[in-house]
Parts: C-alpha cells; sequence; structure tokens
C-alpha cells in the first residue's frame, strides 16, 4: 500500500502554534511513525529519534535532558521522539526545559500507550502538551478524499465521496495499513497474528507498575470478540484468576488502545459494552467468518472509528459513546452525545427496513426527548421510514 495522507496533519499543526509540546498517540502501528517521517518531520522541519532502539533508549534514560538537547542541536532545530513512553525520565527533562525556554512546536511526542499516569506523562507535562489522537484510517483516508466531517456537522447537504467497495474493504480489513494492504487471507491473519503477541506479551509489560499476563489478556479478548458485554466473572473463572486481575486486564488493553469501551446511556451501573479499535483483530478471533453476527460488529467497529476520528481531526471535543438497552428490551446500538445533540444509532446490514427493525429506535426516542435518531443502511439514497431518516452506508465518512 502506497503512503496516504493523515487527515490528523491540519489539526495537529494548529495544536503545534500554541502549545510547546505536541503529542500523538494511538494503536501500535496505526501509522504514527510513517506519519511522523514522511509528513510531519518536513512540514516542521525537524529531528527525528525513536526509542525503538535499545541503545538509544540507555542514552536518554542515563542524561535525559543532554539527549534532548544534543538530539535538537541545544533547541536549534524542532525535535520529534516516537514511541516517547519508552523512557518516561524524558517527560519532567522536557518540563525543565520549556519552562526555561518555551518556544512552541519544539518536541513532538509519540506513543503506543495512552499518555496517563500508566506512563509519567500526566504530571509533568499537564497544561503544556496538545495531545492529537491518530485512529485506524478512515474511509477518507482510505480513498484518499478530503476530509468531511458528517459527524460533527450532520448530513445536511451532504455528498459522500466513497463507495459501497470502499465500505466493503473496511469492513473485511479495517483501518490499519499493515493489515489493509494485504489481500491474502492466510497472510492477513498471521500479520494479526504478530501484532497481537507483540501486544499481548510484549507492550502490555511495560506499563508503569502492572503485573499482568499475555494469557488473560488473549482470553479478554476472545471473549469480547464473541460477546461485546463482557462477562468478567466467566472471564476471571475460565482464567483462573480474580475479578479484579480481569479488569486491570481490560484497563491495560484500553490504555494501549485496543478497546473502547461503551457504556450504558441509562444505566451506568450496567457492564459496558466493547468495541475492538479495528475490524482486522475482531475477524481474528471470530475465525475469519463473514455471517451476520460478524458483519454487525464489523459495522459498529467502522462507525466508532468515524465518530471519534472526525471528532478529533475536526478539532472538536470527543464526544460520549454509548450503548441503550431499555428494562423493556428495546435496543440500539449506538447513541452518541454532546452538548448540542443526542443522537440513537441503529445500524442495520440490509436494505429492508422493517416496521419492527425501528423498534428500539421508537422506543429510545419515546423516552429521551429531544433526542434524534438514525438508521444506517446499505442503501442507495437516504429516505424516512415511519419518521426516521435512513441513512446509506456511504454517508458513514
Amino acid at each position: 500500500m502506497h503512503h496516504r495522507k493523515r487527515h490528523i496533519l491540519k489539526i495537529l499543526s494548529r495544536r503545534a502554534k500554541i502549545f510547546p509540546v505536541v503529542g500523538v498517540v494511538g494503536p501500535r502501528q496505526v501509522g504514527k511513525t510513517t506519519f511522523l517521517m514522511q509528513e510531519w518531520k518536513t512540514r516542521i522541519q525537524a529531528q527525528y529519534i525513536t526509542l525503538d532502539k535499545s541503545d538509544t533508549v540507555k542514552r536518554a534514560k542515563r542524561e535525559p535532558e543532554n539527549f534532548l538537547l544534543s538530539a535538537s542541536d541545544d533547541l536549534g532545530k524542532k525535535l520529534i521522539v516516537d514511541e516517547a513512553q519508552k523512557v518516561p525520565q524524558l517527560f519532567d527533562s522536557i518540563k525543565s526545559i520549556i519552562d526555561e525556554r518555551r518556544r512552541v512546536g519544539q518536541f513532538t511526542l509519540s506513543g503506543s500507550v495512552e499518555f496517563s499516569d500508566k506512563s509519567g506523562v500526566r504530571e509533568s507535562l499537564a497544561g503544556r502538551m496538545g495531545l492529537c489522537r491518530l485512529y485506524p484510517m478512515t474511509l477518507s483516508e482510505l480513498a484518499q478524499k478530503p476530509l468531511q466531517t458528517p459527524w460533527v456537522k450532520g448530513w445536511k447537504g451532504y455528498r459522500s465521496h466513497v463507495t459501497a467497495r470502499d465500505i466493503d474493504h473496511w469492513l473485511k480489513r479495517g483501518g490499519i495499513p499493515i493489515f489493509c494492504s494485504l489481500h491474502n487471507e492466510t497472510e492477513m491473519q498471521l500479520s494479526v497474528q504478530g501484532w497481537l503477541e507483540a501486544l499481548c506479551y510484549r507492550d502490555l509489560q511495560q506499563l508503569k507498575g502492572a503485573r499482568l499476563d499475555g494469557d488473560v489478556a488473549m482470553a479478554i479478548l476472545s471473549a469480547i470478540a464473541r460477546n461485546p458485554t463482557l462477562n468478567i466473572s466467566t472471564v476471571a473463572r475460565d482464567a483462573g484468576v480474580s475479578r479484579n486481575a480481569v479488569q486491570k486486564h481490560v484497563a491495560a488493553l484500553e490504555a494501549l488502545f485496543l478497546l473502547y469501551p461503551l457504556p450504558s446511556f441509562n444505566n451506568r451501573r450496567a457492564a459496558p459494552d466493547y468495541v475492538f479499535f479495528d475490524a482486522a483483530l475482531l475477524r481474528y478471533f471470530l475465525g475469519n467468518r463473514d455471517d451476520a453476527f460478524v458483519r454487525h460488529q464489523t459495522l459498529r467497529t467502522l462507525v466508532v472509528n468515524e465518530i471519534l476520528a472526525q471528532h478529533e481531526y475536526n478539532g472538536e471535543s470527543r464526544p460520549g459513546v454509548f450503548v441503550y438497552r431499555s428494562r423493556g428490551g428495546a435496543e440500539i446500538d449506538l447513541v452518541i452525545q454532546d452538548q448540542k445533540k443526542t443522537l440513537g444509532i441503529q445500524l442495520s446490514i440490509t436494505s429492508d427496513i422493517a416496521p419492527y427493525a425501528l423498534r428500539g429506535l421508537k422506543s429510545f426516542l419515546g423516552k429521551q426527548r429531544p433526542a434524534q435518531g438514525i438508521v444506517l443502511a446499505p442503501v442507495t439514497e437516504a429516505f424516512t421510514a415511519d419518521g426516521v431518516p435512513i441513512i446509506p452506508w456511504t454517508h458513514i465518512g
């Protein structure tokens, strides 16, 4: 796959004019290094170093401040530090340097773990860093089209620039560059397997203060693939660990961007659903089958990715993303909520929108006034059914 330009560039450029440090975080191999090397480095004319090499890590740990000053020619050039979480000592040194000589956009840090207390970043760079998330490629990035943000601005006057083929490609291969560029199923399965093993048996162990087990992590992921509403007690029993241990592993998988939790919209005490950050991982755990359950779950994965990415790249606050289940049994797939709106989303894998299929959404709208609702379906044109807008899949992004 040739290099595809990423829509994070605009918002990162904006924040680099405000903050002395900008951060780019996201899952491993989501494209951070390629973006930094092929787009960002040239744009800001920066020096680039990666902490993927053990000798570089040793030098950075030994004398972090001198390491940073030397790499940036005593701040004469801007500096990109890739996989910065591997040397948490750098964050305090960066704080010291920028507090003494504050210059906007001086440092760019990337990481494959949430910048938080787990990596030692929150305390040292709070208020000094503009953080951006890089998500799996969106539909418009796959198609190399301009960024459109219907999940932010709505569909009034919207003209789709992605095709049904683009949708099908994402649902089968996701948006991680190394996965979606492979066309041989065996090669793809082996690639995903290697990715998961590196994350669960190496990256997981590097989280600050964590005592985590790769086998337990894999068991959790397999259970979520089969049932998005994770039964912690069942996984704990099957894995031979405590409920607390399972919860710690889930939190770590969230910190590594592998899972997104979807809390219950109407019952915050209920167990959340979880979605994988990319369709290729979900398909791996389900044996690469392509039945209705898989198609529905990969569609939800795509929609969550588009919602979060479009808000991020447009410079908007991240909305709340939920599931909805009423006590009476009514369900809808997603609810997004921000300061402006509450939107219920029903996902359909068929173009035949029967009245029964709208039951859950109509129940939600009746109880959550003035919420809005839509159905996403594989139709060619938008229309209305029983007062509910039916939106084509091609309008997702």
